[in-house]
């Protein structure tokens, strides 16, 4: 990202930039750590992976007081977010791109990858 400024970081209500660039930076940190020492081979430890990207949501949410301020609050926020994962699920799911990775990375209907 070009402009890390405070007043980029107040005043620019959402930044799809600044989501980008955090996107990025977290597909980093799963690529890297994901890469076993032993052979040159990416593991992607999808369980693993998904609770770690909860447990940094659970704690952003929680530094949100709108987000947390009663139950209800947080119940509205997690069927918001659940929404929107459901889209994003779709979406990837039909994107050709991840379906190629899907059929490269994966042999077969087991529920284990393969290198």
């Amino acid at each position: 990202m070009s402009d890390r400024t405070y007043t980029r970081a107040v005043d620019s209500g959402y930044d799809a930039e600044h989501e980008r660039a955090l996107v990025d930076a977290i597909v980093k940190a799963i690529t890297d750590t994901s890469m076993v020492v032993d052979t040159n081979a990416l593991v992607l430890r999808t369980g693993e992976t998904a609770s770690a990207l909860l447990t940094c949501l659970a704690g952003t949410l929680a530094l949100s007081p709108a987000a947390t301020r009663s139950p209800t609050a947080i119940r509205k926020t997690v069927e918001e977010l659940r929404k929107r994962l459901q889209r994003r699920i779709a979406a990837a799911d039909a994107d050709p791109t991840v379906q190629d990775f899907i059929r490269r990375a994966f042999h077969g209907t087991d529920v284990e990858g393969s290198a």
